[in-house]
Parts: C-alpha cells; structure tokens; sequence
C-alpha cells in the first residue's frame, strides 16, 4: 500500500474527538450529585427516594443525558473484529497477533472505557493503522466475504456494501459507496488486482472513524430525540456483548424495529442467553480488579510450592462463579458478596486445601468462612509479594463497593511501616500508625475494612498466623457507612454486611452505570438512575435483571437532541 494511502488513513483516525462530562473519584464530592436513593435530599427538588425522583417534573418526559461519542475499547475492537472476521481461519490468533501492541486505556473510576480518556494520540492511531494492515489480506483472501466471485467493479461496489454495513454497523451512504469504491480504481488505475484492490478498501474502512467510533447522529421521534433502529441495535450488543450487532439485530434494524422498549427487552434477554454474553465478565474484571492478576507476583520464599498458572486458576474461580449467578433466576449482589461456595478445579482445590473436584473442570464447593468475590482473586490483586495488604484490601471495599472517597496521602507521610516496631502484626503497626492525626483519618476509612480478611494469606489460602507466625485477630468495627457500622467477626461477617446494605446496592448501580454508559453519571441523569435503582430492588438485587434494566433508561432509549450537546 502507499505510504499516501496509509497517511491519509492515519488522519482518518485522528480526527474524531471524543466528549463528554469530567469523572469525579466518588459522586457525592467535588460537586458530584449523590445518586437517587441514596443521601436524603440528592434529587430534584429534594427527592430522597428514586420514586420522588421519577415523580419530579424534571421526569416527567424522557430525560437523558450526555452521549458522548464513544470509540470503541480495546476489548470492544478485538471482540468487533472477531466477530466481524468470524468466517476467517485462525481469526482469534491473527486478532491478538494484530492487536498486541495496543496502547492500554487510562483507568478512571475503575475502569478503562470512560469515554473522557479514550482519545487516540499519535501510538493509538498507530496501533489501529498496524491492526488494519495485518488483517486486510485476509478479508480480501476470505471467499466467504466476498458476495460474488465476478471480480469487477460491480462486485467491488457489492463487497462495500454488503462489508461496509457490518463494519460500520448501519447501512452505507451514497457517497460512502463511492467513496470506498473510488480507493478500488485507485488500486486497478495503479495495475492491482481485483484482490489487492478489496484489500486497500478493507483497510481503509478498518481505519475509519466510523468503524472505530460508535457513532450516533439519533433520529427525531415525536418531540423526543432518539437513537436510529441500527444505532439501538449498537447499543444493545455493545452493552452485553462488547462486540457488534448480530444478523438478527441487523435484521431488526432492517425492519425499523428496536424503536419500543418491550422490542428492545426481548432482545436484550435474548443477546443474555447467547454464549457472547460471557463477554459481561469484562466489566466484572475490571470492577473487581481480576483482569490485575496478569502481574501477580509473590516471593517463592514467603510462599513456596505454588502452582505455576495460579494467576489463571484464580480469575477462572471468578469467572465461573460470576457466570453462575449471572445465568441463575435468582443470582444477585447479596450472593455475589456472601455466598459460602465457590467455583473449583483439582488444583485449585489442592491449593486452597480443601476437598474437591479431581480433574480440570471447576465444579462447585462448599467454603464455609469465604465470602464470595470478596475472597477470590479481587483480595489478592491488592497484595504485595511477602504478605496481605491490610489497607489496599480495605481500600478497595471502601472506593468500588461503596462508592467513598479517599483522600490521597500526604507527601511526607511515614509509609514504612516496618519501622513502627518489631514484633507486631500488621493490624498493631497500623493502630499505632492511626494515632498520627495526618493519617488517622483516611486509614480509619480503610484499615478497619482490611483487618477482617486477614484468615487468608496473600496466595488466599485460610489461616490463622500471619507470614511472620504471629496469630491473626479478624474482628473489626465498621465505622463511616450509611447503614452497616458496627462490629463484624470476619470476612464472612463483613461479606454479609456489605450484602444487606443498600449503599452497597446503590454503589453497584453506579458502578453498572459508569462501566456499561462508559462516563460517570450528571445532575442530568437522576431520572435513569432512579429507573435502574427501582427496577433493581425489584428485582431483588438480580445481577441479570440489572443488565436488562440498563438498556430500559433514558439513557438507553433516548438522546439528547443535537442542540442539547
């Protein structure tokens, strides 16, 4: 390919632009609005209850709010490319072969699909223009993607078409036809073939904007503003699947369907019950810092003898025990956080020491003291290599299953907490840290959260002495919540806690809203909130339910109108 061609490509890239609202570490600081339902007086007017919310005059017609445009994730590319590709031979190993050097998104909030930090800088536009490159000749090399075998102009016309419309999820334009037909006779003109001619074509739609954006321009419904058929179908598919729409939701679109929301529940629950929906696991990696497992490192002294794929083993723990409750009618929050039972195979029942399956599959086991998620590979993605972590434990309670906030440390604070005295636990060098008044009062926020987990080592196996042989005290008082202070016994007593409180509940619907809406929520997005908030109680806390209610908001159904942005 020319390097003009290429250039011209790149700049194609570059010059979309990303906007949308600032993200803020907790919602109900730096003039964050506290989500409905959750502080008294947080919504119009001051509603204190997500039916006063919906009750409010502000909800009384459909209220969106932002919708930035959003590039497509790392994951979301590989998983659009995939699925794309589909009918490619070896398309798995040539999409990570083509994507290993992508650039690794910013992380705010949590996660790393926040559309404020998804722009793409001179490395990203590079990494894109690279993936094109390798995976082009295969589309051109796949005769299951070409429609005819003429090899014309007529049936390159038909190749951009008939590809055009799965790459950039909609129907081509006029111009856009002709466009892309026009970079054809550009190859024939310079004595290429009819193969190399669908190959720079395929790499040109690679780089393009509306391939590597999802890009919404809505439709006027009524008085409202509203996504088109095939930009609902975008919608739904990449908040479930993280990956492009499917023949059936084309198909839909076709039929201008996707425009009521009982249309749209049923395919939502439908794209639910197709394997691609294990690709939700991606936000309950990031949520749950499991995806952090690929650095996990730990002192071969401290810890010897560990099997050599633990890493692997722990986030395959987590991923069958999520998909569990996931495909399960009555898989919920209160579970996902308290449930005595995990996901096991033959080694990692021999690691944890317990009685178990004996072969590869993970099979479920009784682990009375565990407290689901919270005692997986999340509590281990915040160790160090010679021992648990009480405060990045208990930070990571406070941040992502409260929704706190913590201050950040002074820049002199003492953090060598060796050198508080020999001879003492973790948990008694940090009391004697907490008597500092500089430190006292963020590690109250996150030590007394941390303590209560430590009955298992940095490798989560249960214990009852520390690294040092030192016995390990479990107890702890929960201070700064809504509505579960007081003591706890252990991780099982701050598991349950956690699962009957509602600031829990009202965390996990912004955390769901902030990962699945890629942007953190506004004043303009309390009317959805109070929807995801009801139709979660409802639901008694029904992790399915919830992805369900996702694509049944304002947000989901409506957007603002063009000048609203």
């Amino acid at each position: 390919m020319s390097s003009k061609f290429l250039s011209v490509a790149l700049l194609a890239a570059l010059g979309a632009a990303a906007y949308g609202c600032q993200a803020n570490v907790d919602g109900s600081a730096d003039g964050q609005p506290s989500p409905p339902g959750g502080a008294a007086g947080s919504g119009p007017q001051g509603a204190s209850t997500p039916e006063q919310v919906l009750a409010s005059a502000a909800c009384q017609k459909p209220a969106p709010g932002a919708a930035p445009l959003r590039r497509l994730s790392n994951a979301e590319y590989r998983n659009t490319v995939q699925d794309l590709l589909a009918v490619v031979p070896g398309i798995g190993a040539a999409v990570s072969t083509a994507t290993k050097d992508f650039v690794e998104e910013a992380e705010s909030l949590g996660f790393r699909n926040n559309t404020d930090f998804l722009g793409v800088s001179s490395l990203v536009a590079q990494g894109y223009l690279d993936a094109a490159e390798s995976l082009a000749p295969a589309i051109a090399s796949t005769a299951a993607l070409l429609p005819c075998t003429t090899q014309d102009a007529a049936c390159a016309k038909t190749f951009v078409e008939t590809f055009g419309k799965r790459a950039f999820r909609r129907p081509l334009l006029p111009e856009e036809v002709a466009r892309y037909t026009a970079v054809f006779d550009k190859a024939q003109a310079k004595g290429y073939g009819f193969q190399t001619g669908v190959e720079w074509m395929a790499f040109s739609m690679l780089q393009s904007t509306q391939f590597l954006y999802r890009v919404e321009l809505g439709a006027a419904r009524g008085v409202d503003y509203a996504p088109s058929p095939y930009e609902t179908a975008n919608r739904l598919s990449y908040l479930i699947w993280q990956s492009m729409p499917d023949q059936a939701l084309f198909d839909a679109a076709d039929r201008g369907e996707l425009s009521e929301k009982k249309q749209i529940e049923a395919q939502a629950r439908r794209l639910l019950k197709d394997p691609k929906a294990s690709r939700l696991l991606e936000y309950f990696d990031q949520w749950l810092d499991t995806d952090r497992l690929t650095t996990f490192d730990r002192d071969v002294n401290v810890y010897p003898g560990l099997p050599a794929n633990l890493p692997q083993l722990l986030q395959n723990e987590t991923h069958a025990f999520v998909s569990y409750l996931l495909q399960s009618p009555t898989g919920s929050l209160g579970e996902l956080l308290s449930g005595q039972y995990s996901f096991l195979n033959a080694d990692l029942a021999k690691h944890y020491g317990v009685t178990g399956p004996t072969g590869a599959a993970y099979e479920r086991v009784e682990l009375p003291g565990r407290s689901g998620v919270l005692t997986q590979g999340m509590l281990l993605s915040h160790d160090k290599p010679t021992r648990t972590s009480i405060v990045r434990r208990g930070l990571k309670v406070r941040l992502d299953m409260l929704c706190n906030r913590v201050p950040a440390p002074p820049n002199n604070v003492q953090l060598d907490l060796e050198g508080l005295g020999s001879g003492l636990t973790q948990r008694q060098r940090l009391e004697k840290h907490r008597v500092e008044p500089s430190c006292s009062g963020c590690h109250t926020l996150m030590d007394p959260l941390g303590v209560v987990f430590e009955g298992f080592d940095a490798v989560g196996r249960p214990r009852v002495t520390d690294e040092s042989g030192m016995p390990v005290v479990t107890s702890s008082e929960i201070t700064a919540t809504r509505d579960m202070n007081g003591a706890v016994a252990d991780a099982a007593g701050l598991g349950q806690a956690l699962a009957n409180s509602q600031e829990v509940r009202d965390c996990y619907v912004t955390q769901s809203f902030r990962f699945f809406y890629g942007r953190d929520y506004s004043t303009a997005d309390q009317c959805s909130m109070a929807q995801l908030f009801i139709a979660f109680r409802d639901s008694k806390q029904s992790l399915s339910e919830l992805i369900v209610a996702l694509t049944q908001t304002d947000q989901f159904l409506y957007r603002p109108a063009p000048e609203a942005l």
